[in-house]
């Protein structure tokens, strides 16, 4: 039996100014195609079920836009008859249960089974010979629900097949969380190897945990903290030794440059290094960030940040953070020996842009021995 597990599509997410032609969000836009991506390789390949682990849609009331979206391509999947088993994630979930769920609108379509009202479920079906039991737990209100209902788990003893769904942060090993509102936790002894998969959402990093559990990740790159991962869904084959594969996805790329080092730079050589790292990278209809580290507060105070980002112009977005560190007493670290007053000064003076930087120095060495002659006066 092949099952296709996807997770964290976020339709109706959107992020930074860029539009579209037709005035939408072209991040908004990547979402989208992130997915029909995944529901393509679905109906080309024919997969005998359709796994969705949870945060289909970005937030609890997403915008018609994105509701057309997703129920446009689900219904080409109930149209090839692939059913087609999606749980609510935190995303989704409104916080008290008598809001209602957005999910409530997949409820009568042929195939497709959405699990969202904060219980365990199972969902069995057959396919030619073989059957497959889903045991499905959504996002819940409280991690005491949570927890009550991973206990409340049970295989199905004539099932060929028993398959885990569940959208949270594992709990164990490492914490795979996202820091997020809403987000439950997955204690690891849940993973438990008698089930023949186990298909799991919410953390945003394609992940292996086990030999029969794994993360699918996100669709689309959502924060820079996913920047160098690649997006896709997994296919799983359910024989007597489970095989999975990783199908990518072509999204957008996202570069989190590396951190650069600015304590001892110039502004022209600060300048300079932002401008060779973003020709490295090409940024045109890209995503980057560029982050300069421990930049003295009076040369932060010269960069003309305006200049940079015209540099990046061509990307869909470009982004430059600065940590800046305090110039002067308050920046020296309690081993730091002071230099003279003449050697200090010059020091100041090497990482300025000043034309003059000669008759500077020639003249503040004058004040300076002229103050220490005074100073030796009886």
């Amino acid at each position: 039996m092949k099952v296709l597990h996807l997770a964290d599509t976020h339709l109706g997410y959107s992020a930074y100014r860029k539009v579209t032609e037709e005035g939408v969000n072209q991040r908004e836009i990547d979402v989208y195609d992130a997915f029909t991506q995944c529901i393509d390789y679905a109906v080309k390949s024919k997969p005998d079920l359709v796994l969705h682990a949870g945060d289909l849609f970005d937030s609890v009331r997403p915008t018609n836009r994105a509701i057309t979206v997703a129920v446009q391509q689900i219904l080409r999947l109930s149209k090839e008859n692939i059913p087609f088993i999606v749980i609510s994630g935190n995303h989704e979930t409104p916080k008290l249960k008598e809001t209602g769920n957005i999910f409530s609108i997949f409820e009568h379509l042929d195939h497709v089974y959405p699990i969202h009202n904060n219980h365990y479920e199972t969902v069995s079906l057959k396919n030619k010979d073989e059957t497959v039991m889903v045991h499905a737990i959504p996002q819940c209100q409280s991690p005491k629900e949570f927890e009550t209902n991973l206990k409340k788990i049970t295989r199905g003893k004539k099932a060929d097949f028993n398959v885990l769904m569940a959208h949270g942060a594992v709990a164990g090993i490492k914490e795979f969380k996202m820091n997020e509102f809403n987000e439950l936790f997955i204690p690891v002894k849940n993973l438990q190897e008698d089930f023949d998969y186990i298909a799991l959402g919410h953390y945003h990093m394609y992940t292996k945990l086990q030999e029969n559990a794994f993360y699918a990740g996100s669709t689309e790159h959502l924060s820079f903290t996913e920047a160098d991962s690649q997006k896709g869904c997994l296919e799983i084959d359910l024989g007597q030794k489970l095989k999975h594969r990783f199908i990518p996805l072509k999204t957008r790329i996202m570069v989190g440059a590396p951190s650069l080092d600015c304590s001892t730079l110039r502004i022209e050589q600060i300048v300079q290094k932002v401008k060779e790292t973003i020709q490295a990278i090409d940024p045109k209809d890209k995503i980057i960030r560029v982050c300069l580290e421990n930049v003295p507060s009076h040369i932060q105070r010269g960069i003309d940040f305006h200049q940079i980002r015209d540099l990046g112009k061509t990307a869909v977005h470009f982004e430059i953070k600065s940590t800046t560190i305090k110039t002067g007493e308050a920046a020296l670290s309690k081993d730091y020996k002071m230099k003279s007053l003449a050697d200090e000064f010059e020091k100041f003076l090497d990482i300025q842009q000043y034309q003059e930087k000669k008759i500077l120095f020639n003249l503040g060495l004058h004040y300076i021995h002229k103050i220490e002659e005074q100073e030796k006066k009886p």
